[in-house]
């Protein structure tokens, strides 16, 4: 199904590009013709970039597949071209366009296919969890709430210790679900008395090992690489790379001059309309820690009515509940320091739109972990080292996973994820599932 809505989103935005343009003249359709059997090729390169295995690539990573996908596509017919010496005869507008759109149509036409399928008893593939602990459970959950991943759970089993009992488990389980996938959990530092590995082997086609490291290990994206009698777990840390982080200001900086244009005309509504509802000023600034532990000052547009410290201290002091939330996570649902204005600039997350100021002037990036205020440090225990080497950002994966409807320690979690498998992918991936989160305020209050 993915591979027909790729083809769909291809010859689709090609053909669309062209008609576009033919409706202004000058345009032979019969030229254009020996390109379709390459666009046509675009899912068998797809299929060479890894976008149709079982288990499904990380959006971030899918999003970069199908950047390169376009791209070689679009490359080769350039080269087709060149080689043929009849580009002057083509629209640059056609070839470009059809580049552009392309990039832009087919992330929105596979999330689309898995928003209209991911929940049939046909998409995914089959998985049987076997345990050697209680990750099992988790895993279930995990994936039953994220069938686009391309696992369905069906059935769960404790691994015996014996040879014999764990062959008859194997051999019954594969019988009854023979496309099956087997993903053994077991941990990593510890000896196994029995190759469970092996033994599967014997029975299913595809075995998913899922080795559970202590619990001072840390989430990192792991690759895989063969050593010869060994397979060794490479770790990568972006942002050590001191060119990816140049490459990620330098995005930070060219996005904001190209949002300027159209935020800073919202700018000025949003803060006339904050002047004519309530008393104070319109911007409001609040101390932040930043990159390696500055501290900072990030613009907000002002949310909350002036004397705001006094009402919460009354709040505090008359609710209980109230003083238990803040206490929990240092915010309130329904906070009563805030304005009509503020709570819609809240709910829609245009209450950061200032901090592009910090974004332009270096203490912020578009995408990052969440500022914090120095009573948070104690929160992020030992994260917080790793917290410090990135600039906190305006967006970031906490906000794009349910932001205030997460606990603290997951948002926590986000953060650290995000720190340990940065790349520019990544970012691009957040800004655009910023978007919808803002425009459907999801989380936000």
């Amino acid at each position: 199904m993915l591979c027909f809505f790729d083809l769909m989103a291809i010859l689709g935005t090609a053909i669309a590009v062209f008609l576009v343009r033919a409706a202004f003249g000058n345009v032979e359709p019969a030229l254009y013709q020996w390109a379709l059997p390459l666009l046509f090729m675009g899912p068998v390169m797809a299929a060479g970039l890894g976008l149709y295995q079982s288990i499904s690539l990380p959006p971030h990573r899918e999003l970069k597949a199908l950047f390169q996908l376009t791209s070689l596509m679009y490359g080769i017919i350039l080269a087709v071209l060149f080689l043929s010496k009849t580009g002057d005869a083509y629209s640059r507008i056609v070839i470009a366009g059809s580049w552009a759109a392309t990039v832009f149509v087919l992330p929105i036409t596979r999330s689309l296919c898995r928003r209209l399928f991911v929940r049939q008893r046909w998409w995914g593939r089959p998985l049987i969890i076997f345990d050697t602990g209680n990750a099992g459970r988790d895993f279930w959950r995990y994936l039953k709430r994220r069938p686009e991943r391309g696992l369905r759970p069906i059935s769960m089993f404790a691994l015996p210790t014996t040879v014999e009992s764990v062959r008859e488990l194997f051999a019954k389980a594969s019988q009854s679900n023979p496309k099956a996938m087997a993903m053994i959990l077991q941990k990593a530092d510890q000896g196994q008395s029995l190759d469970y590995v092996t033994e599967a082997s014997r029975f299913f086609e595809r075995i998913l090992i899922v080795p559970s490291f202590n619990d001072g290990f840390r989430a990192h994206w792991l690759t895989p690489r063969d050593l010869g009698s060994a397979v060794g777990l490479q770790v990568r840390q972006n942002l050590r790379d001191k060119r990816r982080l140049r490459v990620k200001r330098f995005m930070d900086v060219l996005l904001c001059a190209m949002g300027g244009v159209v935020l800073l005309p919202l700018g000025l509504l949003l803060a006339l309309a904050i002047r004519l509802d309530s008393r104070g000023p319109v911007f409001y600034r609040q101390r932040r820690i930043g990159r390696g532990g500055r501290e900072i000052r990030i613009f907000k547009f002002r949310t909350m009515m002036e004397n705001a410290d006094e009402v919460l201290k009354k709040v505090l002091e008359d609710n209980p509940e109230l003083r238990a939330e803040w206490i929990k996570d240092h915010k309130l649902k329904n906070d009563p320091r805030v304005t009509r204005v503020g709570r819609f600039l809240r709910k829609v997350s245009l209450d950061e739109l200032p901090q592009l100021l910090n974004v332009v002037i270096g203490d912020m990036s578009l995408v990052g972990p969440r500022p914090i205020v120095a009573k948070e440090i104690e929160k992020y225990g030992p994260v917080y080292e790793e917290y410090g080497l990135v600039r906190p950002g305006i967006t970031g994966l906490w906000q794009i996973s349910g932001r205030n409807n997460t606990t603290y320690a997951e948002r926590v979690a986000f953060d650290h994820y995000y720190i340990n498998n940065w790349s520019v992918w990544m970012d691009l991936w957040i800004l655009a599932k910023t978007i919808p989160v803002v425009i459907t305020g999801y989380g936000a209050y």
